[in-house]
C-alpha cells in the first residue's frame, strides 16, 4: 500500500478550506472547546494565515486540557530550507509572491482539522488534532511532496526548493508551547545530524535523561573547563574554548545526552545563560584584555528574542567584555534555525561579539553556509582531517578551502587533534589554531 493509499484509507477528507483559521471552538471532539473567543490575533497579511501567536495560544489550551483528559495532537514545523537563497536570486517581490503561493497550496492540501500558521521568517507550523494526529507523519510527508512538486514548476533547477519538517507529539510532561516547538525543531535537527549517537545511549529513556537534567538544574553552579587553542600566529591573544561539565558524579548521564535533553525540552537557553553568567563574571574579575573565550550556544538561544535582550543587558555595564566573547554555533544548528540567524547575528555583530561556525567542511560546498552565519572563525569538522596525512587529494582540498576562508578574513580552528605528526601538515595548510 502506498503512502497516499494508506492516507486515503483513513478517510481523512482534504478540502480547499484546509485553513482552519476560524478555529473556534477547536475542531477536536476529544477537546473541550474554547468557550470564550480568544483575544484578537492579527493574521499575516501576505499569506492570510494566522500568525504563530495564535497557534501558541491554541497549543497551550490543548496542553491544559490534556492534563485533564487525553487529547491527541501533534505539531509539524515546516522549514523552507533554502528560501533565503531563492529570495536573493529572484528578489523580494517575487519571493513574496512565491511564499503566498506556497501558503495557498498548503491550505488546499491539508485536511480540515489542521491549524496552519505562518511562523516568523520562512517557516510554517501545522497543529494536527484528533484523527489527523494519528496520521501526522503521512500528512507531513504528503504536503512536503505536494509543495516540492508545485514549486519545481516555477523555479529553475539551480534554485530547487528544499524543505524539512520536524514533528512533535503533544505530551503531558510538556508545560507550554515553547516545549512543543523545541521538540519539533529538535526532531528536524535529528534528521540533519550526520553522526549517530553511540549505541549505549539509545537505551537511556527520555524520562531518565530529563530527570537527571532537572536535578542538575537545581544545583548551584556548573563546572567549567577551558580548552586552550594553540595560536600559530604571533599575536598575544589567548584563545580558549569553554567546556561545561554537567555530570556531578560517575553515575550521571553523559554530558552530550544531557545537553541534547535540555535542547529537546526548551531548556538549553537556561543552560546557556548559566554558562555565560560564569564566563562574563570571569572576564570582569580577571581584567585580562587579551583573553578570548569561545562559548557554544544551543539553538534554543538562537531563536529566542529573550536571549538577545538578556545578553544585551548583561553587557551594558561592561561593553568591552563583548569583544572577548566568541559565540560558537554548530553547522546543524545553523541549518535548523537558519531563518532566525540574520536577527541573531546582526545583534551580536552590533554588540561586538564575534561568531564561530563549528563542524565546518563536512558537507559539499561548505562555503555557502557562510551566507547564513557571518563567521569570524570556523572550527573544522574532524572527519575532513582524518586522512590528510595519507591522502594527497584530501590534503589538497583542505588547502583550497582554507585559502578561500582566509580570503574572507576567517580564521580556522582544527579540533580534537590526537596525533602530533599532523601538526606540520596543518601548519603548512595555514590553519590558525590546531
Amino acid at each position: 500500500m502506498t503512502a497516499n493509499q494508506a492516507f486515503k484509507s483513513r478517510q481523512i477528507a482534504t478540502s480547499s478550506r484546509g485553513d482552519t483559521s476560524a478555529l473556534n471552538p477547536l475542531p477536536d471532539t476529544n477537546a473541550e472547546p474554547l468557550r470564550q473567543r480568544p483575544p484578537a490575533f492579527e493574521k499575516d497579511p501576505l499569506t492570510g494565515l494566522h500568525r504563530q501567536d495564535y497557534l501558541c495560544h491554541v497549543i497551550d489550551h490543548c496542553l491544559a486540557q490534556g492534563r485533564k483528559r487525553k487529547i491527541r495532537a501533534s505539531l509539524a514545523l515546516l522549514q523552507l530550507e533554502n528560501f533565503y537563497e531563492i529570495r536573493f536570486w529572484v528578489g523580494t517581490p517575487e519571493a513574496d509572491l512565491l511564499l503566498s503561493e506556497i501558503a495557498r497550496l498548503l491550505k488546499k492540501t491539508l485536511p480540515k482539522r489542521v491549524l496552519l500558521c505562518r511562523c516568523p521568517n520562512y517557516e510554517f507550523a501545522a497543529l494536527m488534532l484528533a484523527e489527523c494526529n494519528v496520521n501526522a507523519g503521512l500528512i507531513t510527508d504528503m504536503f512536503k511532496q505536494a509543495l516540492l512538486r508545485a514549486v519545481a514548476q516555477t523555479l529553475p533547477r539551480q534554485l530547487a526548493l528544499k524543505c524539512g519538517a520536524g514533528l512533535a507529539a503533544q505530551e503531558p510532561n510538556i508545560p507550554s508551547w515553547p516545549g512543543v516547538f523545541a521538540r519539533a525543531r529538535h526532531n528536524l535537527w535529528l534528521s540533519l545530524r550526520t553522526r549517530e549517537l553511540p549505541a549505549h545511549l539509545h537505551s537511556i529513556s527520555a524520562e531518565t535523561a530529563l530527570s537527571q537534567l532537572r536535578s542538575i538544574e537545581a544545583g548551584t553552579e556548573l563546572q567549567l573547563s577551558f580548552q586552550a587553542l594553540v595560536n600559530f600566529s604571533q599575536d598575544s591573544l589567548q584563545h580558549y574554548e569553554v567546556r561545561c561539565l554537567l555530570s556531578p558524579n560517575d553515575e550521571s548521564l553523559p554530558n552530550y545526552l544531557l545537553f541534547e535533553t535540555a535542547v529537546r525540552n526548551a531548556r538549553g537557553k537556561q543552560l546557556d545563560r548559566r554558562i555565560l553568567e560564569q564566563v562574563i563574571s570571569l572576564l570582569v574579575e580577571g581584567s585580562n584584555c587579551e583573553l578570548r573565550l569561545l562559548v557554544n550556544l544551543s539553538h534554543n538561544s538562537l531563536v529566542s528574542s529573550d536571549f538577545l535582550i538578556w545578553i544585551k543587558e548583561r553587557l551594558t555595564a561592561n561593553p568591552v567584555i563583548a569583544t572577548q566573547l566568541i559565540f560558537q554555533i554548530s553547522k546543524t544548528d545553523a541549518l535548523v534555525v537558519q531563518h532566525h540567524l540574520s536577527v541573531f547575528c546582526e545583534a551580536m555583530t552590533s554588540a561586538g561579539i564575534k561568531i564561530s561556525l563549528s563542524n565546518f567542511g563536512c558537507t559539499p560546498d561548505p562555503l555557502r553556509y557562510l551566507s547564513l552565519v557571518p563567521a569570524s572563525f570556523v572550527k573544522l569538522d574532524s572527519t575532513i582531517l582524518s586522512k590528510i596525512d595519507i591522502n594527497q587529494e584530501s590534503l589538497g582540498n583542505l588547502h583550497a578551502m582554507i585559502s578561500a576562508l582566509h580570503e574572507l578574513q576567517i580564521k580556522i580552528v582544527a579540533p580534537l587533534l590526537e596525533r602530533p605528526p599532523m601538526l606540520p601538515l596543518l601548519w603548512q595548510a595555514d590553519v590558525d589554531f590546531p
